[in-house]
């Protein structure tokens, strides 16, 4: 699966422990260039939510390097055009293409019970999930079909984008608009030899994810192993899962053995069940 010339942007991958830099890094192991994207600020109206830092992204970048591979470190908010069409270009000057798009930005912000939860959290949770994929798909497209090589573009939705789950509507809602747009991308770029697929991760232990812990703990009076304890029970694998288990599928949808794969929301739950 090397990936040797290629060169990778990815999204949402400053979290210390996230998807996004296990992806960031597994994609640099089999060969490609990386530009490091996340969004790199805090939201003071949100103290509880979590994104990556600019130290943890350039941790990220000094990771590739180290490697033996060439990274760029970008600060970007998915939500904003300008700033989407600002890393897409700083990824053409510094490597001169881009051969595939990585989608992971997301999280929420807010949530809680949909008749308590507010439209700005509602709406910053819909953004950051469902809108910085459609930007980034918009404004990197162009530059993979400019390279006349065809790519990959590689969405995280989440077994959230095939079922529901109480307390994160907004974040479900986004995650299954995910799904609906890779496949509509799809049908779109298979004429430029792009393939488009999502993964659905379960229940990844991240910073993102303590988020959640904390909101089931409070409100079912539980600490945070008994919290853990009820997510691995759903689990047949008997774990939860962690940033490698998805970015080892990534690896193969970026490759050559995956070319012939698109338009699919692909399931790395551990035996989750998913309807």
């Amino acid at each position: 699966m090397r990936l040797e010339g290629k060169v990778a942007i990815v999204t949402g991958c400053g979290r210390e422990r996230g998807i996004g830099r296990a992806i960031a890094v597994r994609l640099a192991r089999e060969g490609a260039d990386v530009v490091a994207a996340d969004y790199c600020r805090s939201m003071p109206e949100y103290p509880d939510a979590k994104f990556g830092q600019m130290e943890e992204l350039e941790g990220v970048a000094t990771e590739i390097r180290k490697l033996g591979r060439r990274s760029i470190a970008v600060k970007v908010d998915v939500t904003d055009e300008a700033e989407v069409a600002a890393m897409a270009a700083a990824a053409m000057k510094e490597f001169g293409r881009v051969d595939i798009l990585c989608n992971n930005a997301g999280g929420g912000v807010g949530g809680g019970p949909v008749v308590q939860q507010t439209l700005d959290s509602w709406n910053r949770t819909v953004a950051i999930n469902l809108t910085g994929t459609f930007l980034c798909a918009k404004h990197v497209a162009p530059k993979i079909i400019e390279g006349k090589r065809g790519g990959r573009i590689i969405n995280t939705a989440s077994i959230a984008g095939k079922r529901g789950g109480p307390m994160m509507a907004a974040y479900c809602a986004a995650k299954h608009g995910v799904i609906g747009l890779t496949r509509s991308l799809a049908l779109e770029l298979g004429a430029f030899n792009i393939t488009v697929n999502a993964v659905c991760p379960g229940f990844v232990e991240t910073q993102l994810f303590e988020g959640l812990i904390n909101m089931v703990g409070s409100t079912r009076n539980m600490n945070r192993e008994q919290v853990l304890q009820t997510f691995v029970a759903q689990v047949p694998m008997g774990r939860m899962e962690n940033g490698d288990d998805v970015a080892n599928v990534v690896a193969f949808l970026a490759s050559a053995d995956g070319g012939y794969m698109t338009g699919q929301a692909l399931n790395i739950c551990g035996g989750v069940e998913v309807h």
